[in-house]
């Protein structure tokens, strides 16, 4: 008799701890007090989750005892409610935040978002420039922007390749791109640029977008972005790369 009564109060404590909470409510705009639509709601540390209906109003199961609920939704902040004891309805408004997702391109004059753009510009980011293996930063951006052309035409090391946008411009004058860092052109080229400083390179390829270098720009301009400094505390970082180069076959010599 006593065995059967403590396995009773152990299956009661072990069905207690199990116990689940119905727990519903509604998600409101905080501005407007207006219902939120598609809001997702999820059980923290668990794969439960659920959404808001059209009117707002969600149902979920959660535990018995400090479930936390998380509230996310794009274009407004993600808000975290911990529950109560005995807490089975809730109202959660949600604040809105601005998002500006459009992309910002350099253009001759300065900067413009990429849905204004009228002319022909071709954006390159890309945080793992650096890690390419090749020495310079025409060679990284071989077949990686549209319209613009990089071609080896010499087989000797370290020689430059050819680079054109959108094909030769002009037969007897050079069909070289103006080249420019940081709003100054430089005479070198693309060679005379670090990959370790580039943050972006932006391609004006129409004589629109390159009208305010004038006859420079008769070819195409290559605009080159470089990394600027950040008010956080120093940070120190080294990269190199080793490589090795044998001959694919030797003739033979007459003796």
């Amino acid at each position: 008799m006593k065995k059967n009564l403590l396995l009773l109060l152990s299956l009661i404590v072990a069905m207690g701890s199990f116990a689940q909470t119905k727990v519903s409510g509604k998600v409101i705009d905080k501005t407007t007090n207006r219902p939120i639509e598609g809001v997702n709601i999820i059980l923290e540390k668990s794969k439960k989750g659920t959404s808001t209906q059209k009117d707002g109003s969600f149902t979920i199961n959660v535990k018995s005892s400090n479930s936390v609920l998380i509230f996310s939704c794009i274009g407004y902040a993600t808000q975290t409610v911990v529950l109560e004891k005995n807490m089975d309805t809730i109202t959660v408004a949600m604040t809105p935040v601005a998002t500006d997702n459009a992309e910002v391109v350099v253009i001759g004059y300065g900067t413009q978002r990429r849905a204004d753009v009228t002319g022909a510009i071709s954006k390159f980011k890309d945080e793992k420039l650096d890690e390419a293996p090749v020495s310079t930063l025409d060679q990284a951006l071989q077949g990686k922007i549209a319209g613009l052309q990089i071609q080896n035409i010499s087989s000797e090391a370290g020689a430059p390749p050819k680079v054109t946008v959108r094909g030769i411009s002009s037969i007897y004058a050079g069909a070289a791109p103006l080249v420019v860092v940081d709003g100054q052109p430089v005479p070198d080229g693309l060679s005379f640029v670090n990959m370790a400083d580039v943050e972006s390179v932006e391609v004006l390829k129409d004589a629109a977008s390159a009208a305010i270098y004038g006859s420079r720009g008769a070819s195409g301009v290559i605009l080159v972005t470089t990394k600027s400094g950040k008010t956080d505390k120093p940070k120190f970082a080294m990269k190199y790369s080793i490589g090795a180069k044998t001959d694919y076959k030797r003739y033979d010599v007459w003796s």
